[in-house]
């Protein structure tokens, strides 16, 4: 687990899932899992623009993420999100996510060079999400106002 706040980055590079939790309208929360990165300081998710999350953080921008492995080991994150409204920067943290990922499988399997998210010619992935789809997908933003270690 990180004692420091510079050991967090190295720990969330190396984990699969996080949780991410939001707030509808009525102040019901709404906790998912998700995929993540970690860039520049800040998390961020790629999902469809139409998920309940993003509906949330329209009405609501404050999230709370969680990340943790098998070993009782969590950062805990409180902050703001956004949705990435720019496409070449979208374009860019989704081969961010894409490369963390094929990143991951590998170190875990002892493999090299093995793509665990494939993309056929339209740009989708092994269950059909267009990936790079603006209209269709967008990433998450969040900048951390608070950070705790579990």
């Amino acid at each position: 687990m990180p004692k420091a706040l510079s050991e967090v980055p190295a720990f969330l590079d190396k984990e699969w899932i996080a949780t991410i939790a939001t707030v509808d309208r009525r102040g019901e929360p709404h906790a998912v899992p998700v995929w993540f990165t970690f860039d520049d300081g800040k998390l961020h998710v790629h999902t469809d623009r139409n998920s309940v999350k993003i509906r949330n953080i329209q009405h609501n921008p404050h999230v709370s993420m969680a990340v943790y492995n098998a070993h009782d080991e969590a950062v805990i994150i409180r902050g703001r999100a956004r949705l990435v409204d720019d496409e070449k920067e979208f374009r860019r943290l989704t081969q961010a996510h894409i490369d963390k990922y094929n990143r991951l499988y590998n170190i875990t399997r002892s493999t090299s060079g093995i793509d665990y998210i494939k993309l056929d010619a339209q740009g989708r992935d092994s269950i059909g999400i267009p990936l790079f789809d603006f209209q269709v997908r967008c990433v998450i933003e969040v900048t951390p106002e608070k950070t705790l270690f579990w």
